[in-house]
């Protein structure tokens, strides 16, 4: 919790754009994020060249963090998704510490950075 805003991370892997989205859906309904303020989201997937999408859900600027903690890792075949729920207060640029930070310990829980 940051100043009021609850923030979740969880994520898994994928192959395709395709998987991508299933795995936003799913991960979506498991973990009763429909009532999130913002769902932002990044995956890199394995090829040449590497494919990278994601979506802010609302939070400008949100995805661009997980997927520059995602590069940095070397993370690929993977989806990680930072759901919030906002709580009344503007969070300014701690948001993104948020959103870079969660990844990053994400990522390190499910070995893709050592």
């Amino acid at each position: 919790m940051e100043n009021r805003s609850r923030f979740r991370a969880c994520g898994g892997p994928c192959r395709s754009r395709d998987e991508a989205l299933a795995l936003v859906a799913s991960l979506t309904g498991e973990f009763r994020l429909g009532k999130a303020t913002q769902l932002s989201w990044a995956a890199r997937i394995d090829g040449r060249p590497v494919t990278e999408i994601r979506e802010d859900g609302g939070e400008t600027g949100a995805s661009r963090c997980i997927l520059d903690v995602m590069r940095a890792a070397g993370a690929l075949d993977c989806l990680v998704l930072v759901a919030r729920w906002y709580g009344g207060r503007h969070l300014g640029g701690a948001r993104f510490r948020m959103y870079s930070g969660l990844t990053a310990q994400l990522l390190r829980e499910s070995g893709q950075i050592p």
